[in-house]
């Protein structure tokens, strides 16, 4: 009897694997491994690869560019980022099936971050990230996104590109196949308690403080640490917080310039290494549990813009993997779920006297509501394991197929890149340059 094997599939990160990362490496390092674990010959290619031993099943490769060539033309299926895939405009001309990652639209994180900029710069950096999230939408056979929210940004824009045609539309009315959701996903297994508590143990940032909030990610400009700060200040003495401050683990994001910010605030209120730290350095994926079980409280806050609508916060996924009740803000996908299955507390945008009041419930509550909320909160987090989200991908690269009018030729990216453009009344961009 013949062996069957399943189609190759090649995953492609555009930051480094290894012990620090952040959201879109450990996406592409988790999403390999939900494929190898369903019997795919997996090959993650990344820019850089240190020390690491996340994907023991899978067969982790430093190639980016022209190098990654070789590694398409052995594939199936390609799994690549969007930012990626429009570094890579080649990617329109390979027989695998392109499944382009769409889960982070970093065009609104850049509308955000570069708010108050002279006109002209901000300009440019919206015309590359509006590149990097529309260009390779032109030439997917399977656009992957993390909420039903993403999903129709994803169906507009696909339409304005001339995508949804009759033909896609003959073979897949509910376009069901050509956008897939596909969140982020929380570890299968529990986080294990740490040998040395970082936060509360002797030598910890706050061992005097009875109640500790925890921003578990990146200080981002389109976040609103500062309202944590002014929050603590108003709160009971025995509630502080904690920030994880530390520059990217990739390096041309680096440090934020918020964190300074938070930091400056927080010395200012006198409340600097007393009921508020920042710890300076990025935490290693495989020791976040320890920092995570050690907390009272996950914090996620953000002011009230077009990026919030559209955001799939990742940090109030670890919350619910460590079984922290969590504190965000109203206007993401994931503060509907936090009211919808009462996870925690909802507060207004710019609100330090809520997110204090919050705060103080949180933790005040009695046993019977904490143990109330944990079981909710489990129950909640055993729906969205990796393997769980990643199904319909693994279920996709059991079967690649190009869509259906890649399939039978069309417009290559440049020539629909440049229509695009047209109808804007933009000028012609040479095809190298995206």
């Amino acid at each position: 009897m013949a062996v069957v094997t399943a189609p190759r599939v090649l995953v492609v990160s555009g930051d480094p694997v290894g012990e620090l990362m952040a959201g879109p490496a450990i996406r592409a390092v988790e999403l390999a491994r939900a494929l190898s674990a369903a019997g795919h010959p997996v090959t993650l290619a990344v820019p850089a690869v240190g020390p690491t031993d996340l994907a023991p099943a899978v067969a982790v490769v430093a190639a980016e560019g022209d190098d990654l060539r070789p590694l398409v033309q052995a594939a199936a299926t390609v799994v690549v980022f969007s930012a990626v895939a429009a570094a890579n405009p080649w990617l329109a001309e390979v027989d695998a099936m392109v499944v382009v990652d769409a889960y982070d639209p970093g065009l609104l994180e850049t509308l955000e971050r570069r708010r108050g900029e002279p006109v002209n710069a901000q300009r440019d950096w919206i015309r590359d990230a509006s590149a990097h999230l529309v260009d390779p939408l032109s030439f997917a056979d399977v656009v992957l996104v993390a909420s039903d929210r993403q999903r129709h940004l994803v169906l507009g824009l696909l339409a304005a590109l001339g995508r949804l045609s009759p033909r896609v539309l003959a073979e897949h009315p509910r376009l069901d196949r050509l956008v897939r959701i596909v969140p982020f996903g929380i570890a299968a297994e529990p986080p294990a308690p740490p040998s040395v508590r970082p936060i509360s143990g002797p030598g910890g940032l706050l061992p005097g403080v009875a109640h500790v909030a925890l921003w578990g990610g990146g200080l981002y400009d389109w976040l609103d640490p500062l309202t944590l700060v002014e929050a603590i200040a108003l709160a009971p003495a025995d509630v502080g917080a904690v920030f994880l401050a530390g520059p990217h683990p990739t390096p041309a994001v680096g440090a934020a310039p918020l964190a300074a910010r938070a930091c400056a605030r927080a010395a200012e209120l006198g409340l600097l290494g007393r009921r508020i730290a920042f710890h300076d350095r990025w935490v290693p994926y495989a020791e976040r549990g320890g920092w995570l079980l050690d907390a009272a409280v996950g914090v996620s806050l953000h002011r009230h813009h077009v990026e919030t609508e559209l955001a799939f916060r990742t940090r109030v996924l670890d919350y619910l993997w460590a079984g922290l009740p969590v504190l965000c803000t109203e206007g993401d996908v994931l503060a509907e779920l936090v009211v919808a299955a009462d996870l925690g507390a909802v507060v207004p945008a710019d609100d330090p006297s809520a997110v204090a009041a919050a705060l103080d419930d949180l933790v005040r509550a009695t046993g019977t509501e904490r143990s109330a909320r944990s079981a909710r909160t489990a129950a909640v987090a055993a729906e969205r394991t990796w393997p769980l989200v990643a199904a319909p991908l693994v279920e996709l690269c059991a079967a690649p197929a190009m869509a259906p009018d890649r399939r039978v030729g069309r417009p290559g990216p440049g020539r629909v890149r440049g229509a695009w453009r047209a109808v804007r009344g933009l000028p012609e961009t040479p095809r190298a340059r995206w």
